[in-house]
């Protein structure tokens, strides 16, 4: 079986890497860089399955206990590294991996100021250092390496340089340059790119049955990624008479700059960022709908709308401020401040 078969988009780092496993040359560290969602998680199973696979020389065959267990997340001697605040259980990791490998959308992240430490990094090398239970070698994969402490990456550097043998460490990151120069140059570096939304069109419609015009508001909204696009479609409902409607109808309602701002603040407590990145993939999808049913000359599928709302003018200006916030989201702008830059806006507009 080909090894990135699977990733799509992103031709030149996957044309890159299977040129180094058709070659047995793989190097001993990678660093994938690109936008959150991108197949940079994907790409590193695949070359951990490339090096415990014992059924292929040059790829993996996807079928034997080793693949399996790699593409679940359960094999003893590959292992993710996820940032974390001190206050995450080893529970509370295995249910977020549990959950990543049985649907293969959530996000492997902890809410908070998360962070991987210097104990992760011993706990790395205490691994590195012991034989591998299935003495294929070792498979480690470190995600959001920007987030490394920097006594932590200190620490992890003279593993990148004398890595014990058949050992292959893997890094990701969003954020290249917040990764430290010192652990940058001891890695291949792959960079990942963003994909075109008819790129995520075609994916959402072929993954998930989603009818084209909801595949297209996500695909707009998820800014290049794929992967944040699946992880909304998997919540979607598609109807109107959703949280993405209440927002609308609030927003036309509601005048006042200060109430405006209080509403926006309880969404954002109430959500978080992701859970307010899937809200703007919905209300930019349900403004469109409505701007839709309105050219069509039929009758709204929610009564009692705000007049407002049954402008063209106003929802088009909901599908855009919902866009930026999108982006703000995504730059680590705070969920409060991005959602009260849109709403704010659109109350002035």
């Amino acid at each position: 079986m080909k090894p990135f078969q699977s990733i799509q988009g992103q031709t030149g780092p996957c044309r890159l890497l299977q040129a180094a496993v058709d070659s047995r040359r793989l190097a001993h560290a990678y660093l994938l860089a690109g936008p959150e969602g991108c197949g940079r998680f994907t790409m590193a199973l695949d070359l951990v399955a490339c090096l415990v696979c014992p059924e292929e020389e040059a790829g993996f065959c996807g079928e034997c206990p080793h693949c399996r267990k790699v593409f679940t997340l359960n094999h003893p001697d590959v292992r993710v590294t996820i940032p974390r605040t001190a206050s995450v259980t080893p529970d509370a990791e295995a249910a977020l991996l549990a959950a990543r490998a049985s649907d293969g959308v959530t996000p492997l992240r902890f809410p908070g100021n998360t962070g991987i430490s210097i104990g992760q990094i011993r706990e790395i090398e205490a691994r590195l250092s012991k034989k591998s239970y299935e003495g294929r070698g070792h498979g480690e994969i470190i995600l959001d390496a920007h987030l490394m402490r920097r006594e932590a990456a200190n620490a992890l550097l003279k593993t990148l340089e004398e890595p014990p043998g058949h050992t292959l460490i893997v890094l990701t990151t969003s954020f290249l340059s917040g990764v430290l120069p010192t652990v940058r140059s001891r890695c291949h570096s792959v960079r990942l790119g963003a994909l075109r939304p008819e790129q995520i069109k075609s994916i959402l419609i072929r993954r998930t049955g989603l009818e084209p015009q909801d595949a297209e508001a996500l695909a707009l909204s998820c800014g290049g990624s794929p992967g944040r696009a699946l992880a909304a479609a998997a919540q979607w409902e598609g109807r109107h008479e959703d949280r993405a409607m209440e927002v609308i109808r609030n927003l036309a309602a509601i005048g006042e700059p200060f109430r405006l701002l209080q509403y926006a603040g309880g969404l954002a407590r109430e959500l978080g960022r992701e859970g307010l990145l899937e809200l703007c993939c919905r209300v930019v999808s349900a403004a469109q709908d409505l701007r839709r049913s309105m050219a069509r000359g039929t009758e709204p599928l929610v009564e009692t709308l705000p007049s407002r709302v049954l402008s063209d003018s106003f929802l088009e200006r909901v599908q855009t401020e919902f866009l930026q916030c999108s982006v703000r989201l995504r730059g680590n702008v705070s969920p409060a401040m991005a959602l009260e830059a849109a709403v704010l806006t659109l109350g002035g507009s």
